[in-house]
């Protein structure tokens, strides 16, 4: 009621009849809130959250209470920050009172008042928690604001903007209908080893679905084990226990794409959202990802932490639908150590208070507990995660720590019948495939990078993926965008030393399916060529991670199929809990900056300029880009363009090779830049095989 208090004045009425623009209505109604449940001096802070809330509902969360003291003493000539008007000047205004009385009129007070859930943070490990309730609140308000005045115009937007809760027993019954044609399909050439592990996690998972109660889990389980449908499994008896909704937050969209297929065979009436959606009805798939109300969901972690450590409405406006869900998060070892403690307290959060259900799904499960100790005690939901590792063991490791030239791994590589070399940096892996051509035939050689569009990298996975299962030759160089959840299978694997994580995951694309051979896995480290190469790893804590492999190889032999090792390797790399959050979120944390936050939280830094690039397979769309291109660019045109979206980390080297491209002219000012830009020359993206190649330009520095 509260938040359009504003509304009851002479100047809002002047907006409703077009005569005036620019009008805050939502700080008068924060104010009076604010005074009459915390005080005019603020002193009960537990209701401070309601005030927040509506002061924040059309614009971004901040906790600085000035502005509203400030309107309620009247020291205030009646702007806001921002510049524009208040629709009450102020407390001390005549339009107040009158506003007030015919609001309370209309509106009068409950007479009591139910306690606020969250306290105000006494301790600094508290103020996750506060902030997060804070935004909970926020997002129940702004998405009721919404649908309110869309179901003004729209009587059936609510029944627009959702999708129906799910039926447990119905999903149940498509679950085991879809397993059992996935083992009729695998008859005959399937494992039964690996076949037994998967149906021993299944059963894991559908049992303890069973029991858990709101609270943190983990799955430990090797690659291949078959976690993808025994998330499903959990995720639906969840249901039963009370659960509102499943949410799956993968890090990948190579992942997301994949697992979304198999839940969509399970749950046609699935809610995806992610930038490489490419929905059929647009406005539909907008409105549904707005809300979030849906019986289950598949998103990436980018979008659901942004809620999470949020500030706009936008951002915001789902954050409520996540209370009482069980959220699954697959790969969990790509959380950031640098925000874990910030992430696992805004998960414990969820647990404790708004009746979630975590789990951290892994085949190399982070010690998250040596970064967060003691409050995160998650429990493991497979009876015996060890002997499930013992019983899958699929490969053979040699580790050969004299550096190697990449032409002396390419050769090992291509006398393979099929073969994959994965390398830390794309120009590594530029070589290798440069190398293998002059060993193979070109049609058995493949690169993939992420100077390969979205859509041109799927469509080769695909034609790798038709050759391995056919038995042809196939012979891959590749960067680590293939290594976690991507469902390939070679016959031999070369990693370039990296942080274990990524060297058991790329292990677990090395004969994948078949526990009675051994597949060979080589985990090597590239020579120092030449003067690019003063630097072999991406970025500092990735190198960190791999000198901590070196320090574990000191104390003993790696076993990759060895959780205890796993955990020795965390504790390295983690220094015994001496690692912690980046010092610039923490602080803002520490000083309820909402705004602050949200910049510092970043699972993706930020960096580097999109290009949307002429890859052929798709020509049609890239033609109706250009074409929308020129009439500027929307929100809705960058998710149409994902698919063909390169990041370029070179910001002068798209300036040299690419157009601009700027947002829509606005009344009166000239076009805005909208931070990306196309690339017309279709000479500088090979579509069959490379993607970008810019090697000609001359001020090329990477």
């Amino acid at each position: 009621l509260f938040h359009d208090l504003g509304k009851y004045s002479p100047l809002f009425q002047e907006v409703l009849a077009r005569r005036a623009r620019h009008v805050d209505h939502a700080l008068p109604g924060a104010a009076l809130l604010y005074m009459r449940l915390c005080g005019r001096s603020g002193e009960n802070s537990r209701f401070l959250p309601l005030a927040l809330a509506v002061r924040a509902h059309h614009g971004s969360l901040s906790a600085d209470q000035n502005e509203l003291k400030g309107w309620l003493a009247g020291k205030t000539d009646g702007l806001g920050p921002d510049g524009r008007r208040y629709s009450i000047p102020s407390a001390r205004d005549a339009a107040c009172r009158t506003a007030f009385e015919a609001f309370m009129r209309e509106n009068p007070m409950p007479a009591r008042l139910p306690a606020a859930p969250v306290g105000p943070p006494c301790q600094p490990d508290e103020i996750v928690g506060w902030m997060l309730w804070v935004r909970l609140l926020f997002s129940a308000l702004t998405d009721a604001d919404y649908t309110a005045a869309a179901e003004h115009f729209e009587p059936d937007f609510l029944a627009r903007s959702a999708l129906p809760p799910l039926d447990p027993f119905a999903a149940r019954q498509a679950l085991e209908g879809y397993r059992a044609a996935l083992r009729q399909k695998a008859a005959g050439c399937c494992d039964p080893a690996m076949a037994a592990v998967r149906e021993e996690l299944f059963e894991a998972c559908r049992q303890a679905g069973k029991a858990a109660q709101p609270g943190a889990y983990t799955l430990t389980a090797p690659t291949g084990a078959g976690k993808t449908l025994a998330l499903l499994a959990f995720g639906l008896e969840q249901l039963e226990q009370g659960r509102r909704r499943i949410i799956f937050v993968l890090p990948y969209l190579s992942i997301l794409e994949q697992n979304a297929a198999v839940y969509r065979s399970v749950l046609p009436r699935l809610l995806e959202d992610h930038s490489q959606l490419r929905p059929d009805d647009e406005q539909a798939a907008r409105l549904l990802a707005q809300r979030w109300d849906a019986g289950c969901i598949v998103t990436t972690s980018v979008r659901f932490f942004e809620g999470l450590f949020g500030c706009d409405g936008p951002d915001c406006r789902r954050l409520h639908q996540i209370a009482g869900s069980v959220i699954l998060f697959d790969e969990a070892q790509s959380l950031p150590a640098s925000l874990a403690n910030a992430t696992l307290r805004a998960l414990r959060e969820l647990c404790r208070r708004w009746g979630c259900t975590v789990v951290f799904s892994s085949a190399t499960q982070p010690a998250f507990d040596a970064l967060a100790a003691p409050f995160w005690a998650p429990r493991e939901l497979a009876p015996n995660s060890q002997a499930l590792f013992d019983r899958a063991r699929r490969v053979t490791c040699r580790w050969q720590l004299e550096p190697q030239p990449l032409e002396a791994v390419a050769r090992s590589a291509a006398a393979r019948p099929n073969a994959c070399i994965i390398l830390n940096l794309r120009r590594h892996a530029r070589r290798v495939y440069d190398a293998l051509l002059r060993l193979r035939p070109a049609g058995e050689v493949f690169l993939l990078s992420t100077e390969l569009c979205p859509a041109h990298r799927a469509a080769l996975l695909q034609e790798i993926n038709n050759r391995l299962q056919n038995g042809r030759p196939c012979y891959l160089a590749a960067t680590q965008c293939i290594e976690a959840g991507v469902d390939l299978s070679f016959d031999a694997m070369y990693r370039a030393l990296a942080p274990l994580e990524g060297i058991v995951q790329a292990a677990g694309r090395c004969n994948r399916h078949d526990a009675r051979r051994r597949g060979l896995f080589t985990v090597f480290v590239p020579q120092k060529e030449t003067a690019e190469d003063c630097r072999l790893y991406p970025d500092d804590f990735y190198e960190q991670g791999a000198n901590a492999v070196r320090a574990l190889l000191i104390r003993h032999p790696i076993d990759l199929d060895s959780l205890a090792h796993i955990r020795e390797y965390y504790d390295i790399l983690y220094g015994q809990g001496r690692l912690q959050d980046k010092p610039a979120l923490t602080a803002a944390i520490q000083n309820l900056d909402f705004a602050e936050v949200h910049r510092q939280y970043r699972l993706i830094e930020q960096g580097g300029a999109p290009v949307v690039v002429p890859y052929a397979g798709e020509a049609e769309l890239y033609a109706q880009l250009c074409a929308e291109a020129e009439h500027g660019v929307t929100g809705a045109w960058l998710r149409k363009a994902a698919p063909l979206t390169i990041t370029c980390y070179d910001p002068k080297l798209a300036a040299g090779c690419c157009e601009p491209l700027h947002t829509p002219a606005r009344r009166g000012q000239p076009p805005a830049s909208a931070g990306c830009w196309l690339l017309r020359d279709p000479a500088q993206y090979d579509s069959a095989r490379t993607g970008l190649c810019l090697d000609a330009v001359p001020d090329r520095i990477y």
